[in-house]
């Protein structure tokens, strides 16, 4: 029985991997560090839900901050005007952002190529602007939901410390990792990677292929309010810029960055380049020129991404 080498130095980075993190709040009593990392962990798992329309059924969605924002705009509003308790705010959440990804999939499950990108980007934005431009609710005393200051988040502690806050994130992105995984190795995964390698060899095989479009949104909508609703628990707030382009385009950046499709890649390279950017405070105006640029580059010399290109360096290696 052969074994193979790259599968054990995958599985031996990742063990180190996840023995540092899980070691690192024993080291680390800075609370806004460990908070820049439990926050990454849930943008993390927010990328890699991307990667499973975006990369394993190959459809380039730029709406995918919509069932975020949906998530986190519901356990707001959940908790704070209905008081419900969290788990049930939680679970209707996700589902509010799966019917979201239903609907969004049958707008776009007839069209290919750039017209769903199009599509997908006046979705977003239309959500964005309308979260953006309206008071939810005011009040007697002056105050207002909505709109640029967003709506509060209550759950029933009242503090959580930056330690448990941080393996509470890191359990959920590991957990949330291996959903995708399975989802990604199962027949509807491998029927998904079918269609994104050629819609039309799919047809002839007698695929419904808008079927599965449709099943791949709702699957990364579900998983993309899973993340929301653990980030809107975390951050104690639901805002405008949930449903932001610059977190749909985020997304997607990551995944073309850590490798379209690999689920582990753009998990990978979302939390790297969060924590990088957080660290040196990069303005959001200039993360939107660097995810513009990134993907350009990506895109024209290394489309199989940072991933794919060590693959491809290791294959030369060995004929060598």
């Amino acid at each position: 029985m052969t074994r193979n080498p790259s599968l054990g130095k995958t599985t031996a980075a990742l063990a180190a991997a996840a023995g540092g993190l899980l070691l690192f709040p024993l080291a680390c009593r800075d609370p806004f560090l460990l908070d820049v990392l439990t926050t990454g962990f849930l943008l993390a798992a927010f990328a890699g839900s991307w990667d499973i329309v975006g990369g394993v059924a190959g459809q380039v969605s730029l709406c995918h901050a919509l069932f975020f924002g949906i998530a986190t705009y519901a356990c707001a509003t959940l908790t704070t005007l209905l008081h419900w308790p969290i788990p049930l705010a939680g679970l209707a959440a996700v589902l509010l952002a799966g019917l979201g990804g239903v609907a969004v999939g049958a707008l776009a499950a007839p069209l290919r190529g750039p017209f769903v990108a199009v599509l997908t980007l006046a979705l977003g934005e239309a959500a964005h602007e309308l979260a953006l431009g309206n008071v939810f609710l005011a009040g007697a005393e002056g105050y207002a939901w909505g709109g640029e200051g967003g709506i509060p988040v209550t759950p029933p502690w009242t503090a959580v410390s930056p330690r448990a806050a941080y393996y509470a994130a890191l359990v959920f992105l590991a957990a949330a990792s291996c959903v995708m995984l399975l989802v990604r190795r199962s027949r509807q995964g491998l029927t998904l990677r079918a269609v994104e390698g050629s819609e039309m060899t799919a047809r002839a095989s007698g695929v419904d292929v808008a079927k599965h479009k449709r099943r791949a949104f709702t699957i990364a909508a579900l998983l993309a309010g899973a993340a929301g609703s653990a980030y809107a628990f975390h951050v104690g707030r639901a805002t405008a810029s949930d449903f932001s382009l610059e977190l749909s385009f985020q997304a997607a950046t990551f995944a073309a960055v850590g490798g379209r499709g690999s689920i582990l890649g753009p998990v990978a390279a979302a939390f790297c380049f969060h924590v990088l950017f957080q660290g040196l405070d990069v303005p959001p105006g200039t993360r939107i020129l660097f995810y513009a640029l990134a993907l350009t580059l990506i895109l024209r010399f290394l489309p199989g991404g940072v991933a794919g290109g060590l693959r491809m360096l290791q294959g030369r290696g060995e004929r060598r």
